[in-house]
């Protein structure tokens, strides 16, 4: 009845005090103090009870226990909203209020039997009991149990006891025993009982329903039976699989319901494996069920989506929509992935069935407006449900009827032909084009992360139709105006967005035409900014526009400097100083990444150089991965090792940081690029450690040299004992597996001083020490070799956030 599995694999020993999670989203966290682990309880199913009767009676001669399960019976827990909230994202219906136990106490087996006869006698008979085995006075839990069934033979009871197996057989070979009885291995914690509660109570008040039904209304009862049978036809025939992965790398599942076997699958086997992702998608979808699962990892995501084909026992495939939900603590650590899987393999075969009897534009062969506006509102409906965005590109040829008027109808007519080829060309695998008439066209671009990425199509569509077509011998040049309207949450209809792109089309032809144009004035300004910005980006390392600034990463216990972060500064002409976060994103839609990450790299060897000939050198310098780089592993691996030659440095010279979400990432696709860089020498750290999962598997399997613990936990840790208990956790366990620690951020004397009073953080970095500096201040530091921390604390350039934020890494676009 109740899921329990570790959140956080970090254990909290020597005294630390753990701090109660409150779980966002159908569950609790609690502290298990024998086994040092956060565990997550979350009831597995929704109960309904008629509140004809919640009465309950607790048998124990502790008065102890009887206030414990007053507290926790007596009124509703605060986790049951979480539970409510979950389940309403998943099945779209949130399960009633539950009301309150009503609680009685007997202290002994003999006061438990009048209680229970006497409130027979009245006509308002207890539901259920609590019956301590280990009773001390009195009759044993057996003999209490026979008793209270002498008297009511319904009474529903929960045997609470650590007795061995032997004793329960004795009391299980009565008959009707196993209708009644629950025995429960003790300890409990409050969601089990609550749950027992209740399950115990609505079983008994179903008991007695169907009871007195039988004895005057066999009509109805009949009827009930057929519905409740219709119910259980319904679903085991469901095309929909639940499952559940723990919030984690690799994400190993650890819940998959009975239906999969409908699939030819043993649920056992899809538990046991760690490859059962791969095992069950299409591998031409692997990229697109990955990316979701990166959309999954994301903070902000709610909810995503995506279709995919899954493969059967017998090698064959069905089509099926997976909904992801990510389950999340206050802290916004992952802790859980919730899914459904439904089988939407005959609603496939029916549309394209529907699309193939739709009649094609007789004369470009494209998609009609009613295939198109079908396809659109699919399109919409599963953006609402999860499924990446998309975007509506409305064309119209510029000055078409000249065509018409001067070389004639059939000139139009091949031109209209070339004109759908270039665009279908244009648009790929992931964008459908369509006819609407005349020369009016309309592109749905499907799998749009950013708005930006439909203004590059548009730009790519302007491009392509633009080149000359040679028609019946005359050269014919023409240009296009488009209208754009991108899917936004909140966006009011499939239908509204079509009116959109058709009024931001108006627009760009009203402007002069040869244009695209957003549907409103703030999306074409933000994507202006965006285009323009990476454009000025190609040519930034060229104009020698980029820096690399350097902070220190200093020993706690001496101030000696022991390493040095390079980190990319972007002086643009126009707006100053970019940090990473602003850049990066754009250079990566741009597939400029790979040569500024380049020459970052090779940026940061040739300085070690330079240190190392001048005898300052530090024991390392600190690169920031993006998950781009780790994408492309062998490029990367093969990069790393000529870089590090070209400069006559070693690779174990260079420590890579990567961030835990792209760890995650990086164990969900099974990407085996760090443990090629290990295998060169290189290190690798855990950036922001902490943040996300805190969990020390993956420290584990990557083999990592340090965990540098997030900017977060230490601006906590002075002022909130559960993030100073939290990382007293961290360093304890990295020193028990022989894993440094690093501190980030580090900005005040205080947060200094509780890092030293640990003797454990041996280093850490922040504007308490030194902000990012140019190479030839940094260059002085090293020669100084040490850092006094600056008891003013920082001074950081105007609306620049901390250094260790400002990486070149490209978390929320990768």
């Amino acid at each position: 009845m109740v899921s329990v599995y570790t959140v956080h694999h970090w254990s909290l020993r020597r005294g630390a005090q753990p701090v109660k999670r409150t779980v966002t989203r159908s569950a609790t966290a609690r502290f298990l103090p024998r086994s040092g682990h956060w565990v997550r309880e979350r009831p597995r199913m929704n109960v309904q009870v008629d509140t004809v009767s919640r009465r309950v009676l607790v048998i124990d001669d502790n008065e102890a226990i009887h206030r414990n399960f007053r507290e926790i019976l007596a009124a509703p827990e605060d986790s049951e909203t979480a539970q409510a909230a979950s389940h309403a994202a998943l099945f779209g219906d949130v399960p009633a209020d539950r009301e309150a136990f009503q609680i009685d106490s007997a202290y002994q087996s003999q006061e438990a039997l009048e209680l229970v006869a006497q409130a027979r006698a009245q006509n308002n008979p207890y539901a259920m009991a609590f019956v301590d085995m280990r009773a001390s006075t009195g009759w044993d839990g057996l003999l209490t149990i026979e008793r209270l069934w002498q008297v009511d033979p319904q009474l529903q009871i929960a045997l609470c006891a650590t007795y061995s197996d032997h004793v329960y057989e004795t009391l299980l070979r009565r008959p009707g025993v196993d209708d009644r009885l629950l025995i429960l291995r003790e300890p409990l914690n409050n969601v089990e009982i609550r749950q027992i509660a209740g399950v115990l109570t609505a079983k008994w008040h179903l008991t007695k329903e169907t009871a007195f039904k039988m004895c005057g209304l066999e009509q109805a009862v009949a009827e009930r039976t057929k519905a409740l049978a219709d119910a259980c036809i319904l679903a085991q025939n469901s095309p929909a699989i639940f499952y559940r992965l723990r919030g984690e790398p690799a994400f190993p599942l650890i819940y998959i319901s009975h239906n999969i076997t409908r699939f030819g699958h043993d649920r056992g086997a899809l538990l046991a494996t760690s490859a059962w992702a791969r095992d069950l998608v299409h591998p031409d979808d692997q990229a697109r069920v990955d990316a979701a699962m990166a959309r999954v990892l994301e903070k902000d995501t709610e909810v995503a989506s995506i279709e995919f084909r899954l493969r059967t026992g017998d090698g064959a495939y069905r089509c099926v929509e997976n909904c992801y939900v990510p389950i999340r603590d206050k802290d916004g650590r992952l802790i859980e992935v919730e899914g459904i899987i439904t089988d939407i393999t005959e609603r496939k075969a029916a549309e394209e069935k529907i699309a193939r009897l739709a009649h094609a534009d007789t004369l470009t062969g494209l998609a009609t407006r009613a295939t198109f506006l079908a396809r659109l509102r699919r399109a919409f409906a599963a953006a609402q449900r999860g499924a990446m965005p998309f975007a509506i590109l409305y064309l119209d040829l510029d000055h078409f009827k000249q065509v018409n008027d001067t070389l004639g109808h059939q000139a139009g007519n091949l031109l209209l032909r070339e004109v759908a080829r270039r665009l279908t060309n244009c648009a790929g695998e992931n964008g459908l084009v369509a006819r609407f008439g005349g020369d009016e066209f309309a592109v749905l671009q499907e799998a749009t992360g950013d708005p930006a990425d439909a203004a590059v199509l548009a730009a790519k569509l302007q491009t392509a139709l633009a080149s000359p077509y040679l028609l019946n011998g005359a050269e014919v040049r023409i240009s296009v105006s488009i209208g754009i309207c991108p899917y936004v949450r909140g966006s009011s209809g499939a239908d509204v967005m079509l009116a959109q792109a058709d009024l931001a089309l108006c627009r760009a032809r009203h402007e002069g035409r040869n244009r695209y144009h957003f549907h409103s004035d703030h999306l074409d300004q933000q994507v202006l900014e965006r285009v323009t910005l990476a454009d000025d980006l190609r040519k930034a390392i060229d104009r020698a526009e980029l820096e690399l600034q350097y902070q220190p990463e200093v020993e706690l216990s001496s101030g000696n400097i022991v390493g040095m972060e390079a980190l990319v500064r972007w002086h643009h002409p126009t707006r100053g100083l970019l940090a990473p976060g602003v850049f990066i994103p754009l250079a990566e839609r741009a597939d400029s990444l790979a040569v500024l990450e380049h020459w970052v790299l090779d940026q940061a060897c040739r300085q070690m150089k330079i240190w190392r000939d001048e005898g300052v050198a530090p024991l390392m310098i600190t690169v920031n991965l993006s998950l781009f780089e780790l994408r492309n592993g062998q490029a990367f691996v093969r990069d790393v090792t000529e870089t590090t030659a070209k400069w006559h440095l070693d690779p174990s010279d260079l420590e890579f940081d990567v961030t835990e979400t792209t760890l995650a990432r990086l164990a969900w696709t099974q990407n085996d690029v760090l443990p090629q860089l290990r295998a060169l020498g290189a290190k690798i750290a855990i950036d922001d450690f902490g943040s996300e999962y805190a969990s020390f598997d993956y420290a584990r399997a990557y083999r990592v040299n340090h965990l540098k613990i997030a900017q977060s936990l230490i601006h906590r840790s002075t002022s909130d004992p559960g993030s100073a208990a939290t990382i007293r956790a961290i360093v304890d366990l990295a020193r028990d597996i022989g894993i440094g620690v690093i501190a980030q951020g580090v900005e005040t004397e205080q947060q200094r001083a509780f890092l030293a009073e640990t003797n454990r953080a041996t280093k850490a970095q922040g504007f308490h020490f030194s902000k990012a500096v140019g190479a030839a201040q940094a260059g002085e530091l090293l020669r100084h070799g040490h850092i006094a921390p600056d008891q003013r604390g920082s001074d950081s350039a105007p609306g620049m956030a901390p250094d260790h934020q400002l990486s070149n890494r490209s978390q929320a676009s990768s």
